[in-house]
């Protein structure tokens, strides 16, 4: 019984934490939008400060988004937008962050430029839509 009324508990709290989510990737995106004009500047150790900002707001999505997966029961293998699952965005952000990581490391301020713009916010974009449909879920099942 406890159970059941942990559950519940969790459920209900789920609904400010995603929206919450939802915002947050709002402006995680409107962040990396930003960044590619500071990598271009002279000192660049403002920019690469926010990305490793960045790259810890998203890897917090993706505890919160596991999570609330599993309340929900929603298969991680389940494509729920864009022919995207939420496995296959993990593993999407992965491989754009080992890139990225690479690219800072090699100080590619170009290809680090293009990483973000061209995979990175495309990715924030579509965890939005990912999140968008778990509130959906998440609204089916308090119902």
């Amino acid at each position: 019984m406890q159970a059941v009324i942990d559950n519940k508990k969790h459920l209900e709290e789920l609904g400010p934490l995603l929206e919450d989510m939802r915002d947050y990737l709002a402006k995680l995106e409107q962040g990396c939008q930003d960044l590619p004009i500071g990598l271009h500047a002279e000192d660049k150790s403002k920019p690469l400060e926010v990305l490793a900002q960045i790259v810890e707001g998203v890897s917090y999505y993706q505890k919160l988004l596991k999570s609330a997966a599993v309340l929900l029961e929603i298969d991680f293998s389940e494509v729920l937008c864009k022919n995207i699952s939420i496995a296959s965005l993990f593993d999407q952000l992965c491989e754009i962050f080992t890139s990225i990581f690479e690219a800072a490391e090699s100080q590619d301020y170009s290809l680090l430029t293009d990483l973000i713009e061209y995979d990175l916010v495309p990715a924030i974009s579509i965890s939005q839509q990912i999140v968008a449909v778990v509130q959906i879920r998440h609204k089916e099942r308090i119902v």
